[in-house]
């Protein structure tokens, strides 16, 4: 993914659910305390400082699951304001039967104009067993985006970028820059507005920093920097890894081992080479930005590599495959050959830490998947246990008997997600 476009300032990342209109489990006035199969969370949003809201504004409120990565949306409410002000209460409902055992929830709320978020609140954890609960007044604060999405390592010199309107503002320990964008042949390069002796040139993910005129190694992304890049091929088999400091190629059955120091990377239209690794011979190792599939497994990676040792040429695939499942949601498309319910909406998260959400048709469920060098395996934990209508508890059971038996993936060229069992039958899903 373009480094451009993942700096760009971002909405409310939290808060996305309450913009795309996730539906609520339930969200009402409660209908007394008494009524012990409900949970009933009142309160109010407010603020300090003396502004009025904007006539179109919407007040949120969500309780949501905070283990899964983001907040699982459980229950909302949404209130059309019309030139109401602060404070604004709140009355939430929903049934116990939406609710895991023994499950810690929060609240959250924000007040929103033009799709965009004006106030937020801090999560407010709660605990769900008692009958009632009133939180009083929770305060917001003014929501400001964070200019500075990406954090890059050169070298030894950590760097901060993110946009500001038209322009790239770039901080670099103390100093921070203000850059426009200047005509490149590839890749976006930018020049600081009062010396051009100081750029930032991205390539991907990736990029180079010169600073009055002084050169710096490759930029990488500061997980990156702290995960090797490996890489393996078949017939001969070989592997490959790759540090922001060192190179270690294995191949011949582990009678050629080369451990050498890392030099600057050559940047290409669609990757990255090092040549000159070794002095005595020829090593050249080339990583280009597209797909591969492991000629023995079938597992998909996101880089082709090409190695040059010699008068021999080594090639095969590199990088997480874990890369292509996580990020923004999936929306399934297919379950098993039979297409979806029309209005029905299955989803599928995979969290970089190993856990897997989303909603089944109904409910919502959660998990965690693995991830071999040769399938990849799901083990579903928890489920709401909502009842809905025949046909879509019919198509929930299927999609949880489907990510059950899941083994192997792959992205089609057209980018769509296809999940395979051990029987053969495929889940198919596109980004949200």
């Amino acid at each position: 993914m373009s480094l451009i476009r993942r700096t760009k300032p971002a909405l409310l990342v939290s808060f996305l659910a309450l913009m795309v209109g996730t539906p609520a489990v339930f969200a009402g006035a409660p209908e007394g305390p008494d009524d012990t199969s409900s949970l009933h969370i009142t309160g109010a949003l407010s603020y300090k400082t003396r502004i009025a809201l904007p006539p179109d504004a919407l007040a949120i409120v969500e309780l949501i699951d905070p283990s899964v990565p983001g907040g699982r949306l459980v229950a909302e409410q949404r209130m059309t304001l019309d030139g109401r002000q602060v404070p604004i209460p709140f009355a939430l409902a929903l049934e116990r039967t939406a609710l895991i055992p023994d499950q810690t929830y929060s609240i959250r709320g924000a007040v929103l104009s033009g799709g965009l978020a004006n106030w937020v609140t801090d999560e407010v954890p709660l605990d769900p067993a008692v009958e009632s609960l009133d939180l009083g007044t929770i305060m917001m604060r003014p929501y400001e985006p964070i200019p500075f999405a990406n954090e890059l390592v050169c070298g030894d010199q950590p760097i901060r970028v993110g946009f500001l309107e038209d322009r790239m503002r770039m901080q670099v320990g103390d100093r921070t820059f203000d850059l426009r964008q200047a005509i490149s042949g590839s890749g976006a390069r930018y020049v600081a507005l009062a010396d051009p002796t100081t750029s930032f040139w991205s390539k991907g993910e990736r990029g180079m920093l010169e600073i009055a005129g002084t050169a710096y190694p490759e930029c990488i992304p500061v997980e990156t920097a702290k995960t090797p890049f490996r890489a393996t091929g078949n017939e001969p088999f070989w592997s490959l890894d790759l540090t922001d400091k060192r190179v270690e190629l294995n191949t011949d059955l582990g009678e050629t081992r080369i451990n050498v120091a890392l030099t600057e990377p050559e940047l290409l239209e669609d990757g990255r080479r090092y040549r000159n690794l070794i002095e005595d011979g020829n090593l050249v190792v080339s990583i280009f930005d597209r797909p591969c599939v492991d000629t023995m497994s079938g597992m998909p990676h996101p880089a082709t590599v090409e190695i040059r040792l010699d008068d021999r040429r080594l090639e095969g695939c590199g990088g997480d495959p874990a890369t292509f499942l996580q990020g923004p949601e999936w929306v399934v498309e297919d379950i098993g050959g039979g297409g979806i319910i029309d209005r029905s909406r299955v989803t599928l998260n995979f969290g970089a830490d190993g856990r897997l959400w989303g909603r089944a048709s109904c409910n919502t469920y959660q998990g965690e998947y693995r991830l071999t060098g040769e399938s990849l395996t799901v083990a579903l934990s928890a489920t709401t246990m909502m009842a809905c209508a025949p046909a879509l508890m019919d198509q929930e059971r299927k999609v949880l008997d489907l990510l059950a038996r899941i083994r192997a993936f792959e992205v089609d060229p057209t980018g769509a997600l296809i999940l395979e069992t051990d029987d053969g039958r495929t889940l198919s899903a596109r980004r949200g």
